[in-house]
This record gives C-alpha cells, sequence and structure tokens, in this order.
C-alpha cells in the first residue's frame, strides 16, 4: 500500500509519476480549501504522526469528525477523529474570501444555514431536549478563530467549545469551560468555574480570555483548554480565584459586571459594563489583579456613579461589546443606544470619541435614534459589535431583536446600515409572538465573523446561529 507518508507534497513530479494521491486527491493538506471532496472537510494535525490530514464530517463518531479514507496513514484511514488530543499547535487558517463584496455581505431577512442549541431552527426553549454540549440557556459572547468555535451559555455558568467548527445542526461541543462535564451547570467563583450571567469571549494567539460578569472578573487561559473544566491561569478584577468583590471603587483593578473583551495579543480591552467604562491593558496582563492602563467613560481611575445624561462624546452607560479593526476601537454602549467609534485605540484617560453609530449626534441617546420605530439608523439597546475582514460592521441590535450591517466603515454620525438580520426589513418592530424560525432573532449578543460565516449569539431563543456571508 502507497501511504501518504510515502508520497512527499514537496516534489509534484514524483507524485504524479509514481500515482500516489495527491492534495488535490483530498488526503494530506495545507488548509481546509484542500480538503473539498465533502461539505465541512477540514485540514487537522495528527498528533500521534504530526502530519496534517483531511478529515469529513461523520455523525457516527463521537466528536463528529473521521480521517479521510483514501489511504492517509495505515493506522487511522477512516478512523475517527479524536479532536479532544493536545492541539499539536497548527490551526487551518480561516477560510479568508478570496473577493470582498462591494455591497451588504448579507441580504436583509436572510435565513441562517445553522443552528447550534437547538435540534432545529424552529425551537427555542433553554437546554432542549435536556442539558447536555448540544443545549444552552441564554446564549452570549461568540468568537470563532476559523478553525474553533466558542458560545457562551450564560444560563448554564459555562463556555462551550467545538474543536473544529461545527457542519451539522445541534452539533455536541468537544469541551465545556466552567464546568467538570458537558451535563453540569454549578455557578461558582472558582479557578475552574463560571458564574451565570456572562460570558463572553475571545481568543488571541495560544490565550483564551472570559469575561465572568457575575464574579465581576476577566479569567485568561493561556494555552487552549483540552479537557473539560480545565482551571484558567490569570484572573483580573480580583485578587485570586475565590474572591467576587463587587468592584464598586472602581480602581484600576476592579471590574464590576464585565462584558465584551478584545485583545491583539500585547493590548487588552474590557468593557467594564456597571462601572459605565472601558479598560485598556496596554500590555497584556501576566499576573492577578493587574491594573488597567487606561479608562474610557471617565476622565480618571476611581470614578462611578451614574453616567452623564444626555451622554457625550466620552461617557458611557453600560458598554458592552468592544472590537478594533486595526484603525478603529468600536464600543457597543448598551444603555446610550448607540455605538462609539475611537480611531485608534486612545491612550488617555476619558479620551472622546470621534463618531457615533445609531444617532445623529454624539450628544444624543434616545432610543431608535429618537425615533418612536425601529429604522435603518437608530439602534435599541445594542449589546455586540464586531468587523469582518472586509470592513463590513456587524451590531447586535438587541432590543429590536435583529442585527443590522454597515457594508463599509461610515464616516459621518448617524449612517443608516445597509442590511438587517433578525427582520425582513429595518421598521419591523420586535414582537415576542413571532414565530422561531431560521430568519428571526430573539435579542442579540456575540457577534463572530471568519471568512465566508457569521456566528451569532441568540440570547432568547438559547441558540447560535450561522449565516452565509457573500464572498
Amino acid at each position: 500500500m502507497i501511504t501518504a507518508r510515502l508520497c512527499p507534497l514537496l516534489i509534484p513530479m514524483l507524485v504524479l509519476a509514481s500515482g500516489c494521491p495527491t492534495r488535490n486527491d483530498f488526503i494530506q493538506c495545507e488548509n481546509d480549501t484542500n480538503c473539498s471532496r465533502q461539505a465541512g472537510g477540514k485540514c487537522l494535525v495528527n498528533a500521534d504522526t504530526g502530519h496534517q490530514f483531511c478529515a469529513y464530517p461523520d455523525m457516527s463518531c463521537p466528536d463528529g469528525m473521521r480521517w479521510s479514507d483514501l489511504d492517509v496513514e495505515d493506522s487511522i484511514s477512516g478512523m475517527c477523529v479524536d479532536i479532544d488530543e493536545p492541539d499539536a499547535g497548527v490551526d487551518a487558517p480561516p477560510d479568508g474570501p478570496s473577493i470582498c463584496p462591494s455591497g451588504s455581505p448579507v441580504q436583509s431577512g436572510q435565513a441562517a444555514d445553522l443552528v447550534l442549541g437547538q435540534t432545529s431552527f424552529t425551537t427555542g426553549d433553554p437546554n432542549s431536549p435536556f442539558e447536555s454540549g448540544s443545549s444552552m440557556s441564554t446564549s452570549r459572547g461568540v468568537f470563532t478563530d476559523g478553525s474553533r468555535l466558542w458560545v457562551g451559555d450564560s444560563g448554564n455558568a459555562r463556555v462551550l467549545q467545538w474543536n473544529s467548527l461545527p457542519v451539522v445542526n445541534g452539533q455536541t461541543a468537544n469541551v465545556v469551560i466552567g464546568q467538570a462535564e458537558l451535563t453540569a451547570h454549578t455557578a461558582a467563583a472558582a479557578q475552574d468555574r463560571l458564574g451565570i450571567g456572562g460570558p463572553w469571549v475571545f481568543r488571541t494567539g495560544s490565550k483564551l480570555i472570559v469575561s465572568d460578569g457575575t464574579n465581576n472578573r476577566v479569567l485568561i487561559w493561556n494555552s487552549i483548554p483540552t479537557t473539560n473544566g480545565a482551571p484558567a491561569d490569570v484572573v483580573l478584577g480580583q485578587p485570586d480565584f475565590t474572591t467576587r468583590d463587587t468592584g464598586g471603587a472602581a480602581a484600576a483593578t476592579n471590574l464590576y459586571g464585565p462584558t465584551g473583551v478584545w485583545s491583539d495579543g500585547t493590548k487588552l480591552v474590557v468593557a467594564d459594563r456597571f462601572n459605565n467604562r472601558v479598560l485598556i491593558w496596554n500590555a497584556f496582563p501576566t499576573t492577578n489583579q493587574a491594573p488597567a492602563d487606561v479608562v474610557l467613560g471617565w476622565p480618571a481611575f476611581g470614578m462611578s456613579g451614574p453616567a452623564a445624561s444626555p451622554p457625550t462624546a466620552s461617557s458611557l452607560r453600560n458598554p458592552m461589546g468592544v472590537f478594533f479593526d486595526g484603525s478603529r476601537l468600536y464600543v457597543a454602549d448598551e444603555s446610550n443606544n448607540r455605538v462609539l467609534v475611537w480611531t485608534g485605540i486612545p491612550t488617555t484617560n476619558g479620551a472622546a470619541a470621534t463618531l457615533v453609530l445609531g444617532q445623529g449626534a454624539l450628544d444624543l441617546g434616545g432610543m431608535n435614534g429618537g425615533s418612536a420605530a425601529p429604522n435603518a439608523i437608530g439602534l435599541r439597546g445594542p449589546m455586540g459589535v464586531t468587523v469582518d475582514e472586509c470592513g463590513a460592521i456587524y451590531v447586535c441590535d438587541s432590543g429590536n431583536d435583529r442585527l443590522v450591517v454597515h457594508a463599509s466603515p461610515p464616516t459621518t454620525n448617524g449612517a443608516p446600515a445597509d442590511a438587517v438580520l433578525g427582520k425582513p426589513d429595518f421598521t419591523t418592530p420586535a414582537s415576542a409572538l413571532e414565530p422561531i424560525t431560521a430568519s428571526t432573532l430573539g435579542g442579540c449578543s456575540g457577534i463572530a465573523t471568519t471568512g465566508a460565516s457569521l456566528y451569532v449569539a441568540d440570547s432568547l431563543h438559547n441558540r447560535a446561529l450561522r449565516f452565509n456571508l457573500s464572498r
């Protein structure tokens, strides 16, 4: 038998001459695009051999994937993939777009093409049919690195981790963070536990960052967890892993209900929701309760209390989502019904935003931009914000049960969005009587994109949805 090990990929003429299979025969691979024989093909590292091979969805396997049966290796050909093996350190690169669209990456009212947390698009009960690795209760933060997916399962005090991007509805997660097993939901302030009421997730390099809002802290794992209930390595906002001070002092070391997190591996940005501020660490923190360097929303650390009313370009009121796209920092300012935009990451306390979405001016904060009904400009309680690699901006307009999309970064205050998900158009209001379908949202909190996919936490329907992007 001629195996992939005997066919060096760097010598294409030898491969052709010998009759050995090539990358196009779906055996060895460099990235996911080499594994297109079947939908959902992934380029994975086999921990035993150290080589990268194609694997394809097969729900008869415990982890939902099976190695290619085209003689990838004598020992693993056609066998189930053990995705819980330690990460070999090579992730398939994100399936990035070859061409960015000239218009919106989604169509208004577009239906999702995959659902997690539910068995179908028409159910929305918490922990349906029972608490497991395939159910959710109040989904919150969402993040993907192009290879894995994380969803914050707030009501179950945990984060669900898929070690490869899910390919079938209701697919079971591989790892749970914050609980000892996929059927547990005990909330606690501990090194290996989370509280109910969070969490938001972000990965940078080998590190995983999770905001644990109820415990008034942010937890950091120095390597991606590979086992259930893996303990965190660093805690911010608290002196240790068992303290849960309310953070009322609003010092540089305190957190009070943190939500959105973002990092590039150097800087760290955290939305400190109930202190009405955003904290910035200029160097990635490596010790417990490391102090932040910059505060937005107040002119100095140690200040808290009711937020400014009416709002200003420098004030925040219950900030939720945060995201930096390399040029602009976006903050979803929930109770001011707007998204504030700073040019670059601010380096001085209380720096004023330069642009606002959802309002016509930086000193306005009315629901729906001051209108009685939803529209293309206004927002109502935005919770999440992200920007894809083509520059499109996605905002979870939670109070309107929708997600609005700007095809490119706006340059003026109150710019109208280009498309909406969760509703057929910009003027349809939220309704508790609306049927649950692939085209509806019940609230909206976390958002993440990778290549041609958009993932959305549909909080009130206890699920996460995937939408296809035009690429």
